[in-house]
């Protein structure tokens, strides 16, 4: 049962007002060896709300990237590390390879490997509510990520194929003991293990007609045995596939319809279809956008149900100021 009280909004409202400060500095040099990169970024986070608190944090990160080429310029390599001070999480460093192997203009395998972290968010560290209870004390995620594939294009055609693995240490979710409890609590629930395939096809059949499909598969495990239930981390998509058609026509019209299949490994699958349809000339445009056109009954992550039917209409025009 669900009471909406207006004269109480503190039971109901959650208001937050977030403000970020910073700048960033980046910059690149070309020699013998190669192309150096570096920057540095200084930002100043703020928030105030009503259920969070009163939080702020200062992030500097220091970047650093070289790219060379071997083998008359069909295997590139790209090394990089970069260096992030958190104010009230400590020191972190991201470091990361990126290779790729060109057979000819049209085939191209590569990979890449880095080590990534996840900061807690403020809501993860100070939430409050009947259902949800916040943990300050939570370790930052710590992961690997490593993809490799294969990738085919011509003038009209892109073709790729991946695979990618992630390795998360301190993984943070919001649990609960039982089914039954009332509230969930975040906390770092230990090791986790993405595996996932990626495959993706674009075709220009005409200067008027494209379509894409594309198929994304997950299998997202905890490493040891859970006597508790995680929210997050049994809830996402296993499989994915999406599919796009644009048609071009009079001169100024788009029209894009996309198709989606989700399967979520607790939740079902369900079928969505959108369509947008688009006018532009010169520096007007206007679209009408319809979601869910089949008017399909779904619920995306923890159960949360989602709108059905829904239109949108929005315009916009560029003014050139010289």
């Amino acid at each position: 049962m669900y009471l909406f009280n207006r004269q109480k909004p503190e039971i109901y409202r959650n208001m937050h007002i977030g403000n970020n400060v910073g700048g960033e500095v980046n910059s690149g040099y070309d020699w013998s060896l190669g192309t150096t990169g570096i920057g540095i970024e200084l930002r100043k986070e703020f928030l105030a709300s009503n259920n969070l608190g009163e939080r702020n944090r200062f992030v500097s990160q220091v970047f650093f990237e070289h790219h060379f080429s071997l083998l008359d310029h069909k295997l590139n390599i790209s090394p990089g590390i970069s260096w992030a001070n958190y104010s009230n999480e400590g020191n972190f460093f991201y470091p990361g390879l990126d290779i790729g192997y060109s057979f000819n203009q049209n085939n191209k395998v590569y990979g890449n490997i880095a080590k990534v972290h996840r900061i807690p968010t403020f809501t993860d560290l100070y939430y409050t509510s009947k259902t949800e209870q916040g943990n300050p004390d939570l370790l930052p995620e710590n992961a690997v990520y490593a993809e490799i594939g294969y990738q085919f294009q011509t003038k009209n055609i892109l073709a790729k194929v991946s695979g990618f693995l992630r390795d998360t240490n301190d993984a943070i979710d919001w649990t609960k003991m039982k089914p039954e409890d009332p509230v969930w609590y975040a906390r770092n629930i230990g090791e986790t293990t993405v595996k996932g395939i990626e495959v993706e096809f674009n075709h220009q059949l005409k200067h008027w007609l494209k379509y894409t499909i594309g198929y994304t598969y997950l299998d997202n495990r905890l490493n040891k045995p859970a006597d508790f239930s995680a929210r997050y981390l049994l809830d996402n998509l296993k499989h994915q596939i999406i599919a796009k058609l644009e048609t071009r026509f009079l001169k100024n019209f788009t029209n894009e319809v996309v198709y989606r299949y989700n399967e979520r490994l607790n939740n079902g699958s369900y079928n969505l279809v959108d369509d947008k349809l688009s006018f532009v000339k010169k520096d007007f445009s206007v679209y009408v956008l319809i979601n869910n056109l089949t008017n399909t009954s779904y619920t995306e992550t923890f159960g949360v149900e989602m709108p059905q039917r829904w239109f949108h209409i929005g315009l916009s025009y560029n003014f050139n100021i010289k």
